[in-house]
């Protein structure tokens, strides 16, 4: 995800910001909430930024943290699919499984 300039009053904002750019491999738009602000700080005695395996604690951290829906449910299935350019972009680079 790319850099957003501060513009947003809440962070309700600023999640939205990147919904069109949260899809899985089918398409389908998956950002259904976000957290409050984590310092990543935290994790700087990880060596999580120059490891060369995944971090897996900062993603194991986010589950224990509570998450503010960013949509109903009942809206969710009506969600179109993404734009297939925005996903054939998204997957730009990406190596196939095989």
């Amino acid at each position: 995800m790319r850099y957003r300039e501060p513009v947003y009053k809440t962070l309700r904002e600023l999640a939205m910001s990147y919904f069109e750019h949260y899809f899985n491999q089918r398409g389908e738009r998956t950002l259904r909430g976000y957290s409050r602000p984590i310092n990543l700080a935290r994790f700087d005695g990880t060596g999580w930024m120059t490891a060369e395996d995944d971090p897996w604690q900062i993603p194991n951290y986010l589950t224990t943290v509570s998450h503010t829906p960013l949509i109903p449910k009942k809206v969710v299935a009506r969600l179109t699919l993404s734009d297939p350019l925005l996903v054939a972009a998204g997957k730009f680079g990406m190596r196939r499984a095989g």
